[in-house]
């Protein structure tokens, strides 16, 4: 009997000393635990975007520029501006301007998740979310702040479904494809004719669907 009792004693002081060595090099896990091993780099590049303004084709270019964690979250900024000429000949009385045309620039903040980022080719999701200004002037004047007229500022939200793909470890090409939405362009002026106030713009004319590339270099 007092064997048996040496023995049982022996057997759980074996188990609780080898559970005890076991734990001396396992961590202990928790549900919500941070990644201690974020890597931080960063990117930036020109972007052309194709688009629409009043139903006519219409071409942006700009740049933009992000820090990257672990690959694959992005946090930056952009910007861009119109460059293909959109005329508004309806307003060259009300503005003594014989040839309107619309200028129209935005920016602010680029955020941005990519798939699978090691991949050769991936996808990835991003948003543009910026302001900017709507305005019309004459293009022959251009280099006098004063003629840019009808001044209205505007919200910009872009999000994208995108493509990228790793041509070089520094280079590499984004496409994507989203929509352009455009809100708070209000601003009025007086019909001669009737009296009745009319807006200059509508945001519908530069809410439009849209595709850009981008050529981006930094460290992926």
């Amino acid at each position: 009997m007092k064997m048996k009792k040496i023995l049982i004693i022996s057997f759980i002081s074996l188990f609780i000393s080898s559970s005890a060595f076991s734990q001396e090099d396992k961590q202990i896990q928790y549900l919500f635990q941070g990644n201690e091993k974020v890597t931080v780099s960063g990117f930036g590049g020109p972007i052309v975007e194709f688009s629409s303004i009043n139903n006519e084709f219409a071409l942006f270019v700009g740049g933009g520029g992000a820090v990257l964690f672990n690959h694959a979250f992005f946090v930056g900024g952009y910007g861009e501006g119109l460059t293909t000429g959109h005329y508004r000949y309806d307003l060259k009385d009300e503005l003594d301007i014989s040839a309107p045309k619309i200028a129209f620039g935005h920016g602010g903040f680029w955020l941005g998740y990519i798939h699978q980022p090691l991949n050769a080719v991936h996808a990835g999701i991003s948003s543009k979310i910026g302001w900017g200004q709507v305005s019309l002037y004459d293009p022959y004047f251009t280099y006098d702040p004063h003629n840019y007229q009808a001044r209205d500022g505007v919200f910009v939200f872009i999000p994208q479904l995108e493509v990228e793909l790793n041509l070089f470890p520094w280079f590499k090409v984004n496409v994507g494809a989203g929509y352009r939405l455009v809100s708070g362009l209000n601003k009025t002026y007086k019909d001669p004719k009737n009296g009745d106030y009319v807006q200059y713009y509508q945001n519908s004319d530069f809410s439009s669907f849209e595709g850009s590339v981008s050529f981006l270099f930094g460290w992926f």
